[in-house]
């Protein structure tokens, strides 16, 4: 008769080897590392496409939309600036009937007169600002499609990988470099071919 302990270490022997067994063919298993990718040095510049719209240095197509869809809407803004001051005006009232002790019904009347004003208002600024969004999407669209296309062509023509806009990034670029800066080589690139 074996005695316990040795038993026992033949039990563990065994267990031990079955460990050992059951992960040779899990490390077996295991794939081959994915081949890292080499990344080529590339140049980078940065635009401020917000240089775009001044009127003498931006590119002259947008510029000139631009203030041709301003003098389009000019009237109506001039109106929604005229009702705007006519609800200032109608507040001013209402505060002075307050304090003035008026009755309810002239605070009523005040107060009437004022919402249906502001409602105008609200229906008539919106209106605008689709018939806005709609003329900006049917002149300024056909430029920028035109913008993207130029941009990439300038980009391969100077062997650029990757052109950020500052203008989009805001605080988010912290140090970049003034001779990185291709802003006014697009901007005269556009324009000479653009005109």
């Amino acid at each position: 008769m074996k005695s316990p302990r040795s038993l026992a270490y033949l039990l563990g022997l065994t267990l031990l080897s079955a460990v050992g067994f059951a992960q040779v063919p899990a490390a077996a298993a295991k794939p081959a590392a994915a081949p890292v990718k080499t990344v080529p040095a590339m140049k980078v510049a940065w635009i401020n496409s917000s240089a775009f719209m001044d009127e003498l240095t931006g590119i002259k197509q947008l510029v000139r939309v631009t203030k041709e869809l301003q003098l389009e809407f000019s009237t109506q803004q001039s109106e929604l600036s005229l009702q705007n001051e006519k609800l200032r005006t109608i507040v001013t009232e209402l505060n002075k009937l307050q304090t003035s002790g008026a009755t309810a019904e002239a605070l009523q009347a005040k107060q009437s007169e004022g919402l249906a004003l502001q409602q105008d208002l609200q229906q008539k600024q919106q209106a605008f600002q689709a018939a806005v969004q709609q003329a900006q999407q049917q002149k300024q669209g056909p430029i920028a499609a035109e913008m993207d296309k130029a941009m990439e062509t300038f980009a391969k023509e100077r062997d650029l990988g990757l052109i950020i806009d500052a203008a989009k990034l805001g605080n988010a670029v912290i140090v970049a470099r003034s001779e990185i800066d291709v802003t006014a080589d697009f901007v005269a690139y556009f324009n000479a071919t653009h005109p």
